[in-house]
């Protein structure tokens, strides 16, 4: 599906007409920097919560969009925050098996189809959190379909499906836990980077 001017409309429309938070990232400041590595050996660590501060890209047909957020990952629950590159919140996504839902800048919440078209004029697709969460996680089994380059040494880097293709650029260790840190996901003309820029909380098994 391609995107189109009018998704494009309402990003600008809830970048420009939200209300600034006092900082939301202030949690992250006391936090000691993660190590940031190009391959990771901990094949078989799985996450089980994390929280992190990311930010976000995409492009599609010379027109794209960019923005950051925070996410909380827990109890099989998402909640992700999602702000303009300027800090201004423009919604919040809460997701589980039983709960997929965005509440807006306005307060208003959206579910069903509201919610995938939603999730399209945020992030240029309709991309399901699942998919990046369980690259996080290092579930990427969970992922439909999904095969990978094999690399005996260290944690595979390079995926794909019928869908997308998925290229992992760097990883981030801290108390234990590596996660992907950059991420590529590309489907024909469409591209979108994800960018892990803080952990401020990671467990697991």
């Amino acid at each position: 599906m391609n995107f189109s001017s009018a998704s494009l409309l309402v990003v600008v429309f809830f970048f420009s007409g939200c209300t600034t938070l006092n900082d939301p990232f202030e949690i992250f400041r006391s936090h000691s920097p993660a190590i940031e590595t190009s391959q990771a050996i901990d094949e078989n660590r799985f996450i089980e919560k994390f929280s992190i501060k990311a930010k976000f890209s995409y492009s599609i047909d010379s027109k794209g969009g960019s923005g950051r957020l925070i996410w909380h990952y827990e109890n099989n629950q998402d909640e992700i925050d999602i702000f303009s590159p300027f800090n201004t919140q423009i919604a919040k996504i809460i997701y589980s098996s039983h709960d997929k839902r965005i509440i807006d800048a306005n307060g208003k919440v959206l579910s069903g189809d509201d919610f995938d078209r939603y999730i399209q004029s945020l992030f240029g697709k309709n991309i399901s959190p699942d998919l990046f969460r369980n690259l996080i996680t290092n579930h990427v089994d969970r992922i439909k379909n999904l095969r990978k380059d094999e690399n005996q040494l260290n944690r595979a880097t390079h995926f794909y499906n019928d869908e997308w293709n998925i290229l992992i650029n760097a990883f981030k260790t801290q108390d234990g836990y590596t996660v992907p840190s950059k991420i590529s996901i590309t489907q024909g003309t469409f591209n979108f980077n994800f960018i892990v820029e803080e952990i401020i909380n990671i467990a697991g098994k």
